[in-house]
C-alpha cells in the first residue's frame, strides 16, 4: 500500500509480492532501514532504482549506495539530463564488466579509457587471440567478439559533455529543488483542509523530484478541476506517473479489477487524486508567486 504523504510502499505489499512474509503489527511503512534489515535477514540482492532520487540521502547515506547496483535516469525533467538515458553504478568490477557488455551489443572486450585505445593488444595484452570457440585456430580481434546478446545503449559524446557540465552544478540543483519544494509546501499549506501534502520520511533528506499534491476525500472539487484550472493558466501539471499500473490498459486482466481497487485503496487514490507540480531548479520566485496567485484564485472561485 502507498503512503499518501511519503509515497513509499508499505511492508504488506513488499512482502506479498516479494517475500510472502507476514508482519504481526499489520501495515508498517517500509523505510530504507527496514528494507535493509529484510535484505540482510533473507540474504537478498538489492538493485536500487534511483530514477528520480539523485542526491537524496537516507540516514546520512546517498541513495544508490545501499545495494549491489543502482540506476538513475537522465530524462529531461530529472535532476540532471543528457537529453535521455541515464547511468548504472555498481560496487563490483565483475558486474561493471557485465553491464558494459550488455550496453555495447554484448561485446566481450572490457578495455576502457584512452590508454586502452593506444595499446595494440589492449589492457589485457591478448586482444588478438583465439577468442572464437567455433574456430579455435583462428586469431580474432577481441574488440569484435560478442559473448552475449546485448543492446546499443552507449551515449554519444555531446550527451556526455552535457552531463559532465551539470554534475558541476549538482549542489546548486539540489539546493534549488529543496527551496522550490519548501515554497510550494508553504503555498498549499494555506489550504490543508483540501490537500494531503508530501513530507520527507524520517531520517531522509530528499532532493525533491517534484511536489506531489493529493486531493483529500470528500473535497468539494476533483483533481480534474484544479488541474484544468492550472493548465489553462499555463502552469503545467503531471499525474503521479502511471498511478496503480495494474489499472493501465496494458496490464488489464492480470488481476481482478474489484479486488485490485479493494485491496490497494491508496494506490487507487494516487491514480485518481494525486498530481505533480515541478520543483525544477530553473523555476523562479516570480513563477512561484504566480502559482500562488493562481491557486488563490481557484480556491476563491469554489
Amino acid at each position: 500500500m502507498i503512503h499518501l504523504k511519503k509515497f513509499n510502499e508499505d511492508r504488506e505489499v513488499f512482502v506479498e509480492f516479494m517475500l510472502e512474509w507476514e508482519t504481526p503489527n499489520g501495515l508498517e511503512t517500509l523505510s530504507t532501514y527496514k528494507l535493509m534489515s529484510i535484505i540482510k535477514e533473507y540474504d537478498l540482492i538489492l538493485l536500487e532504482d534511483c530514477c528520480d532520487a539523485l542526491g537524496s540521502i537516507y540516514n546520512g547515506q546517498l541513495l544508490g549506495s545501499f545495494g549491489l547496483a543502482a540506476s538513475c535516469s537522465f530524462y529531461p525533467a530529472h535532476h540532471i539530463t543528457m537529453g535521455e538515458g541515464g547511468f548504472v553504478a555498481t560496487k563490483t568490477k565483475e558486474l561493471e564488466i557485465v553491464m558494459r557488455s550488455f550496453r555495447e551489443w554484448g561485446r566481450g572486450c572490457y578495455c576502457t579509457g584512452l590508454k586502452a585505445n593506444k595499446l595494440k593488444n589492449g589492457m589485457c595484452g591478448a586482444r588478438f587471440s583465439n577468442w572464437l570457440p567455433s574456430l579455435p585456430d583462428e586469431i580474432f580481434d577481441h574488440k569484435y567478439v560478442y559473448d552475449e546478446i546485448g543492446y546499443n545503449l552507449k551515449p554519444i559524446e555531446i550527451q556526455a559533455a552535457i552531463g559532465l557540465e551539470q554534475i558541476k552544478k549538482l549542489s546548486i540543483i539540489h539546493q534549488r529543488r529543496k527551496s522550490n519544494f519548501n515554497r510550494l509546501h508553504a503555498i498549499f499549506s494555506k489550504y490543508q483542509e483540501f490537500f494531503i501534502l508530501p513530507e520527507a520520511t524520517p531520517k531522509s533528506d530528499p532532493s525533491w523530484f517534484a511536489f506531489a499534491i493529493t486531493i483529500k476525500d470528500n473535497t468539494i472539487f476533483k483533481r480534474s478541476q484544479i488541474v484544468d484550472f492550472l493548465e489553462k493558466n499555463k502552469i503545467q501539471t503531471r499525474p503521479y506517473f502511471a498511478g496503480n499500473i495494474l489499472l493501465q490498459p496494458a496490464y488489464t486482466g492480470l488481476m481482478d479489477k474489484e479486488q485490485l481497487l479493494r485491496s490497494y485503496p491508496n494506490a487507487r487514490k494516487i491514480t485518481t487524486d494525486t498530481f505533480f507540480l515541478g520543483t525544477s531548479p530553473v523555476i523562479t520566485n516570480i513563477q512561484l508567486d504566480y502559482i500562488e496567485e493562481v491557486l488563490d484564485s481557484f480556491m476563491k472561485s469554489l
